[in-house]
């Protein structure tokens, strides 16, 4: 059994890269069939990334980050509650927002600017309730326009909102 931890997303794609546990024999199989391949990353780039992650001023600030994105998160979560969307605020940098119509969503937000993704094209198997994925890492820290958002996002939902009732 291999144990896999991706760092595309921590430290951006650039990286490409993960560190892998497992025996030694299922690691020396890996590293022979990634070694100077398309596959290959470059020592440079993982020597600079063993620093990362053993650099205390790199940890404060990847847990700043996540603070900030937990903050957002939690803001939009919140305020999508408000308006009538069931949302848990989970964890990670999506928030999963279920939707009475996926589709219908997804076009009319576009219809004013706004690029959510389809949550069903995140399953490799059927779906279940529909739903659209929205990025916080974008979201401003000013809660004012997390609030305009969930509720243009209620809106093109279809979802009446609890502020209305």
């Amino acid at each position: 059994m291999l144990l896999v931890r991706s760092y595309c997303t921590a430290f951006g794609t650039e990286l490409r890269s993960c560190v892998l546990g497992g025996s030694a024999a299922l690691v020396a199989r890996v590293r022979a069939q990634r070694a100077f391949g398309t596959a290959w990353s470059s020592r440079v780039l993982q020597d600079a990334q063993a620093f990362l992650l053993t650099d205390t001023a790199t940890d404060a600030l990847v847990h700043r980050a996540r603070r900030r994105y937990a903050g957002r998160r939690t803001v939009l979560a919140e305020a999508l509650r408000d308006h009538g969307l069931d949302v848990a605020a989970g964890d990670g940098l999506t928030l999963w927002v279920p939707v009475p119509e996926e589709t219908r969503t997804l076009v009319t937000l576009a219809a004013h600017g706004v690029s959510v993704g389809a949550g069903s094209r995140c399953f490799t198997g059927r779906a279940g309730a529909p739903h659209i994925r929205v990025a916080v890492g974008q979201l401003p820290d000013d809660p004012a326009p997390v609030a305009d958002l969930a509720g243009m996002i209620a809106r093109a939902a279809g979802v009446r909102s609890r502020r209305s009732a």
